[in-house]
Order: C-alpha cells, then structure tokens, then sequence
C-alpha cells in the first residue's frame, strides 16, 4: 500500500523558492501542479526525494504553513538592494556545516590540550587603526612582506590565520555540489568566534580581490570577539556599528594609512587608474580597496567618488577575473573547502580511532572511503 503525506501547497511553494530549485526540473521530476492544485499528495518516498532535492529538513514539510527561520548567528547584511530576503536552503547548509564542525574541533582542542586562540576578541576595545596593525603583525602581512599573485595572497592568509589556531573554509558551493553554488549577493562571508576554534567562512563566488577583503573582513570579527553574517562591500558604509569598524579595519589591514600616504606621491603624477594598478601592486589587494583608502586619506579630490567607483568597477568587469577557488584538481581544492587545520585534525583522530570514520567522512562532506584516503595521503597523512 502506498503511503501519502497530506502537505500544505503554501509550504511546498515555499521549499521551492527557498531552495532556488530549477522549475522545469520540479515539473519533470514531480507531479508539480496536481501537488500545488491539492489534487495529489506525494508519496513519502516522493517527499523524502522533494525535501533531499529543495535541502529542506523533512519535518518542516508537514508543518501547516511555511516557517519563519532566523539564522543562529547575529546578521549584519544589509542587502545590495537595501533589504535582505530569507536565507536560502544553501546559506542554512553551509552555515550548519560550519557550526558542526567547529563544534567538533572545539572538543578536539580541549580533549588535547591545545591552547585557546590569543586572537579573539584582543581588539574588542581597540581603534581600527590598532586592531589592524595587530592583525598585520599576527598574520605577518606587513607591506614589506606581502609577494606573489592574488591566489598567494589568498593562500597566505588562509595559511597564517590557521597557524594562529583558527579554521578557515573557502568554497563557492555546498559540499562539493556544484549545482548548489552560493550566491555572493546573498552574502560574502561569516565568522563564528570561539575561543578555541574561531572558524572564518569566505564566499568563493566572487572575484580573488574580494575574497581577499572578505577575509580581512572576517578576521576583524574574530579580533573584535563578534560572530555575523556579513555582505561587507567596500563602497558602502553599512548602518551597523561592527560592521563599520570591520569595514575600517580591513582597509586599514590591506592598505595602512601611514604607508599611503608616504608612497601616494609618487604615482600622484600618473592618471587615476594607473595609479590604483601601481598602488594595488604592493599592497597586494583589488583596486576598489586602494581607491576608497586614497579617498579615506583625502590624498585626492573627487567630484563625484560615486561615478569615478563605478567606472572601476566597470573596468574591472571587463577584465572578468576567475571567482572559483580553484578548478581541475578535486585534492588541491579540498584544503581550501573543508581547512586544512580542520582536516589534519579530523583525518589524524580517526586514524587513531577516536573518531569514527563514518563521522569523520561526514565532518568532511565525503562520501567514499577511497575518497578519504587519497585526500589524507594528499595531506601527507598515512
């Protein structure tokens, strides 16, 4: 006998926006219409498959109306269209994996003796000035020290935060679904701040400068001693008092003020978009950042600072650079996705036997044992 599970049609409509799911593939894959129409019920097996595919918790189908879901950190977004709507079935994932697995880690440290992470929350009383000379001289990204590409940039940080103590994921999707990519609209990155495992999220779909402010950003957070959610875009100035310091604090990480203003005069006599290029250059981060930092220090006059930001971005725009993490080698693009620290940590406990391997494949979103092993033997884990 065939089970059916009574579900509203105002909460199926709901899932589904929500989710972002494809209409024609919800048309092909259900009976879409008779469902909304109240004509048919699905079957459980059809609604575990709806659930599964919207990445719904199954139990809020059979609820009577679509819930009201607040995310359980504080949310400092403020929308590139001046509102925020519901966070998407994506947003929650990424989000709830992150909190698992720091979870987790938080025992770890503890169960082994690590020592908390001296970071956090350090800067709370702080100016924006401080805290950034702080973060420079603990991630060792002093001008004079800063070299490589963007992608070297990006990896340094990741790698001298995780050194600090803290765990860091930079990722375009969720789990390793590329049909469930996030949406950089939607948010640029979130920090959960523990003591012991302060992990930063980056949004990996946008451009490699962005992620590079994004992470300055969010290590704010963490020197600050504040979780959030953020959707920090440089050219605006966010109504929220965190969220402004954050703001400041990673202009002033990636450009310092001090340093502007001795190395501005010599690029002063080239045309504006030559000398954001040069500028950018040394200071290792995109020109959008250099060009708010040169109106920060009033070392320019604008007219109109709205329109000359725009042309940039056009400009930049144009020369349409990567948003991914990294493309072609699944084992190469894990670290980035999962954290390095986290993996060493998760992959070691399990070898020992004190984490299950089922739990441990789960923390890490893999689904094969073989899967597992090659990722530890390309960490160097044996």
């Amino acid at each position: 006998m065939t089970t059916r599970v009574p579900v509203s049609p105002a909460v199926l409509e709901w899932a589904a926006d929500r989710s972002g799911i494809d209409a024609d593939d919800l048309y092909a894959t259900f009976p879409w219409d008779e469902w909304l129409a109240g004509e048919r019920q699905p079957t459980l097996n059809q609604l575990e498959k709806f659930a599964n595919t919207a990445g719904v918790p199954f139990g809020y189908l059979l609820l009577d109306e679509p819930p009201r879901i607040e995310l359980p950190i504080p949310d400092y977004r403020e929308g590139f269209g001046g509102s925020v709507g519901e966070p998407s079935a994506s947003l929650f994932a990424v989000l709830n994996q992150s909190i698992r697995r720091q979870e987790w880690y938080r025992g770890y440290a503890q169960e082994n003796l690590l020592p908390q992470v001296e970071v956090v929350g350090s800067a709370d009383h702080m100016s924006a000035v401080d805290a950034a000379a702080s973060m420079r001289e603990s991630l060792n990204f002093e001008v004079r020290e800063r070299f490589g590409n963007w992608n070297e940039v990006r990896r340094h940080l990741v790698r001298s935060f995780e050194e600090l103590g803290g765990l860091t994921v930079v990722t375009s999707m969720v789990d390793n679904n590329t049909h469930r990519l996030l949406d950089p609209e939607e948010f640029r990155g979130f920090s959960l701040v523990d003591e012991y495992a302060p992990l930063v999220f980056v949004n990996a779909r946008q451009t490699l400068n962005g992620q590079i402010f994004t992470l300055a950003h969010e290590f704010a957070h963490v020197w600050r001693g504040f979780s959030g959610i953020s959707s920090e875009d440089p050219a605006r100035e966010p109504r929220s008092e965190v969220e402004q310091w954050c703001n400041a604090v990673a202009s002033e990480f990636l450009v310092p003020a001090r340093d502007l203003r001795i190395r501005y005069p010599s690029v002063a006599r080239f045309k504006l978009t030559e000398q954001l290029d040069r500028l950018a250059q040394v200071y290792r981060c995109g020109t959008l950042v250099v060009l708010q930092a040169i109106r920060r220090d009033g070392l320019a006059r604008f007219d109109d600072f709205d329109a000359v930001y725009a042309e940039e971005v056009r400009r930049l725009e144009s020369l349409a650079p990567s948003t991914e993490e990294g493309r072609g080698n699944f084992y190469a693009n894990q670290p980035y996705r999962i954290g390095e620290r986290f993996s060493r940590a998760v992959i070691s406990d399990a070898l020992e036997g004190r984490t299950q391997l089922s739990e441990a494949m789960r923390l890490m979103s893999f689904r094969s044992l073989s899967v597992f092993d090659k990722y530890a033997k390309n960490l160097g884990i044996s």
